[in-house]
Parts: C-alpha cells; sequence; structure tokens
C-alpha cells in the first residue's frame, strides 16, 4: 500500500510540475510563434525586379494634386504666418483650414439676429494666398451661440442659423463684393464621424445629413458669388455608408471628400477604387472629384513623422495615387503645434518654439515634380519597393520608393529598361536625402541593366538620356 501512494503523489506532483511549467513556458511559445509567423510573412514578400518598356507610352500625369496641404488647429491664430516662405517652396495648390467659427471669432449676436465680422480669418485666409494657394475651407464648428448647450461640436438651436452661417461664409469669400475668390471649396465639418468632433451619425438625432442639408440650403441662398464647390463628408475614413448616404440624399454635393490615415499606402489605391464601384447605382456621382483632405500614415502624433519613414510612406501613397487617384491629396500639417520638442508632431515643419525645422517629408513633393512627363509601362514592382516611370523629351525618368511598414526592410533592385535605341546615354542616380551621380553607358542592343541598393524608407529617380 505504501508504494501505491508513493506512486501516486509522484504522479501528482509531476503532473503539478507540468502544469506549471505549461502555464510559465505558453506565454514564451505564442510570442516565439507570432514573432516567427511574422518574420516568414515579412520573408514571403515579392522583391521587385523593374522593367522599363520604354516604347509603352501611357497617359501624362499631373505632379500637382499631391501639392495640397491641411492644417489642423493647434493653435487659434494664424499658424501659417510665420512659415509662408517654406510654403512658397512647396509650391502649394490648395491649403486646407478648419476650426473656422470657434477659432476665428466670426458669428456674434443671438439666433435670427446673427452678426459676422471676419477680419481674424481673413488674416489666415490672406496667409494662405500668400503662398500662392488658394484655401478650401471646413465650415466647422458650430458657432458657441447658436450651438445646443453652447457645445461646438452639437447642431444648432435652429437650423436657420446654421444656414445663415454657411451663406454669410460663402458670400464673403466667394462673393463678388466680398474677397472675390472663384472656385474655392467648401467642406462641410471636419470629420463628423470623430467623438472628438461630436460623433455625428449617418441618422438619428445628430444627424450629418440634416447637417450638410442647411449647409446646402445656406449655400443656395448666397448671392452674387463666383464659382465655388461645396462637399463633404470630411469623414476620418472612406465609409461606404456616409458616401453613398450622402449621394443619395438630393443636396448639392460638388465633391466627396474624406481622411486617410492608413499605414499600408496600396490601401489608398484600393480605396479609389472602392468609392467607384461604390457609386455605380449613381452613375453621374462617378464623376464627382475626390479630395482627400487629410493624410498620412497614422492619425496618431508620431515620432516617425519626423524621419524618413514618413517621407517614404508619402512617397509610397503618390505612386499608388498617380494615376486615376482623387483630384488632390492634402498632406496633414504643414506646421506642428507648440510645445512638440519631443518630434512627435504632424507637421512638415516644426513650430515656432522648436525652430521651424524642416522635416524629411517636406522634401519629397518636389523631388516626385521632376517625373512630370508622358507615363511610360513599369512592371515587376514588389511587396516593399514601387514605383512609375516617364518620358519628357529625350529623358527616361524612373521614380522608386522602399516603404516598409515595419521601417526596416532594404533591398536591392534590378533594373531593366527595354526597346531602347544603340547609342549613348547618360545615367543619372539621385537618392533623396543621399548620393546624386551621373555615368556615362553604352547601350549596344535595346536593353540597358543596373542594380540599385536602396536602404529602409528610401527613395530614388534615375534619369537615362541618350546623348
Amino acid at each position: 500500500m505504501a508504494n501505491i501512494f508513493e506512486n501516486n503523489t509522484s504522479s501528482k506532483a509531476t503532473q503539478l510540475v507540468s502544469i506549471i511549467a505549461l502555464l510559465f513556458f505558453l506565454p514564451l511559445f505564442i510570442l516565439v510563434t507570432y514573432q516567427t509567423v511574422t518574420l516568414i510573412s515579412r520573408a514571403t514578400g515579392t522583391p521587385a525586379a523593374i522593367v522599363v518598356d520604354t516604347k509603352a507610352v501611357l497617359e501624362p500625369i499631373k505632379t500637382d494634386f499631391y501639392h495640397a496641404f491641411s492644417q489642423g488647429g493647434e493653435e487659434s491664430n494664424d499658424m501659417l504666418a510665420s512659415i509662408v516662405p517654406q510654403l512658397k517652396t512647396l509650391k502649394p495648390k490648395l491649403i486646407r483650414l478648419d476650426h473656422l467659427f470657434d477659432h476665428y471669432d466670426v458669428v456674434g449676436g443671438g439666433s435670427g439676429s446673427l452678426s459676422f465680422n471676419f477680419e481674424k480669418l481673413d488674416v489666415a485666409v490672406n496667409t494662405i494666398l500668400a503662398t500662392g494657394a488658394k484655401p478650401l475651407l471646413a465650415l466647422s464648428f458650430m458657432p458657441k451661440n447658436i450651438a445646443k448647450d453652447g457645445s461646438i461640436i452639437n447642431p444648432p438651436n435652429n437650423w436657420e442659423d446654421w444656414a445663415m452661417v454657411v451663406q454669410k461664409t460663402i458670400e464673403h469669400f466667394s462673393g463678388k463684393g466680398g474677397k472675390n475668390l472663384s472656385g474655392i471649396y467648401y467642406e462641410v465639418w471636419n470629420e463628423p464621424d470623430l467623438d472628438q468632433f461630436g460623433s455625428w451619425k449617418m441618422g438619428g438625432e445628430k444627424n450629418y445629413l440634416s447637417l450638410y442639408h442647411f449647409a446646402s440650403v445656406g449655400a443656395g441662398r448666397a448671392s452674387g458669388v463666383n464659382p465655388f464647390y461645396l462637399g463633404g463628408p470630411a469623414t476620418t475614413g472612406l465609409y461606404k455608408n456616409w458616401v453613398t448616404g450622402l449621394v443619395a440624399s438630393g443636396n448639392r454635393l460638388d465633391f466627396l471628400s474624406w481622411h486617410s490615415y492608413l499605414p499600408n499606402p496600396k490601401k489608398f489605391g484600393e480605396d479609389q477604387q472602392n468609392v467607384i464601384s461604390w457609386l455605380l447605382p449613381y452613375p453621374q456621382a462617378t464623376l464627382l472629384p475626390k479630395l482627400i483632405t487629410e493624410f498620412g500614415f497614422t492619425g496618431s502624433k508620431s515620432k516617425g513623422y519626423g524621419t524618413t519613414y514618413a517621407a517614404a510612406h508619402t512617397g509610397a501613397v503618390i505612386r499608388q495615387l498617380i494615376s486615376g487617384g482623387p483630384l488632390y491629396a492634402f498632406s496633414f500639417q504643414p506646421k506642428d503645434g507648440p510645445n512638440q520638442q519631443a518630434g512627435d508632431g504632424w507637421g512638415l515643419v516644426t513650430h515656432d518654439d522648436n525652430g521651424k525645422k524642416l522635416k524629411p517629408r517636406y522634401s519629397v513633393y518636389n523631388f516626385i515634380d521632376t517625373m512630370v512627363g508622358n507615363r511610360i509601362g513599369v512592371s515587376g514592382e514588389g511587396s516593399w519597393v514601387t514605383g512609375f516611370a516617364t518620358q519628357k523629351d529625350n529623358t527616361i525618368r524612373l521614380f522608386l520608393v522602399n516603404f516598409d511598414e515595419a521601417g526596416t526592410h532594404t533591398e536591392t533592385v534590378p533594373i531593366s529598361y527595354t526597346n531602347l535605341e544603340p547609342g549613348t546615354y547618360s545615367y543619372r542616380e539621385k537618392i533623396l536625402f543621399g548620393r546624386d551621380v551621373t555615368l556615362t553607358e553604352t547601350v549596344t542592343e535595346n536593353t540597358f541593366s543596373k542594380q540599385l541598393f536602396m536602404p529602409a524608407s528610401s527613395m530614388a529617380i534615375l534619369e537615362i538620356t541618350k546623348q
């Protein structure tokens, strides 16, 4: 009996030790498994092997759609005044401004007897005009004196007051007797679906369609005005029910807009395809201009916005949108807010209290501008390295960007140019933030090949010119 008892005791002790060991090592096992799967997933991506067909001429491309910028309201003043020279260099087409009615003291008086003073907002708009851009004005947020409970993210006590605010704003900036601006975009609200800005819905008590409808009513009442555009919904992402709901509402709608904070650049291209497919039941709406009025790799503040990671993400997004993309894609944002010495602000330029320093992303736009021309065929893009090619005059240019969401991938990319005429060529490699070298190459057949090492988060433009 004693031996049986000892065996049972020993067996139970072994089981207990096994259970304890399992509980201790299971989390480590799960972590190692997860890391292994992640590494395998990254390893199974497709490396690029770029082939440029120099005779496959496609459409001419525009390089100005990404010269659009959206400034947030981290200060209730003219934030851009101190960086006008830096903005001019970026050749902006449009600069978006929000917080019109809570930062610039536009609306006074009470319901039914409103008064308007655009003096402070005019200063901010004049700064935008001084950069060479036109303003895109996000009609936000609700003036306190007409808002329920005095909250700027609530509906008005009287919708007619909101219509009047929109009418007077459009008459001031687009009016022939006002600022006399033509072709101004007016966007109804800013991220209405976000809790911080009201948590509006497509129905219910806080119905965005009501907000938009009375904005449309106000826009329709504006008199003596130049042509202008009204649109929305300026949501935090591209959402089918918001897009189709607004299109089906029957209100005036001159453009569709949304924000895109997506770490995967290829999702930007997928969004363009999705929105067209959603609009097929509304054929006329498929022709509406599309505006991404804010974009970045994350909507949260991140030190990545101060590094080449953000620059490469921007370059990779532009690659995805270079053909069949939106009318404009607005980078968020030109300038950091104050007290962001930690380097986690969204800006292209640091705040005055941090030296107005240019971040790497600032250099992307003008760098890609050199790609203007007729697009030509490119095949062999990979999971990380993507690009496009153009031809202008005697020069063929190839833009390549290496972007990895983890920010670590490096790659040596084989590049071939086909259908070249034999002869002597000037070959130039320009690496953004890196080398710029020019060589003379002889092409004896119709193919010319190179290899390009691309560090993590890097961009390059390769030029070949027949001498």
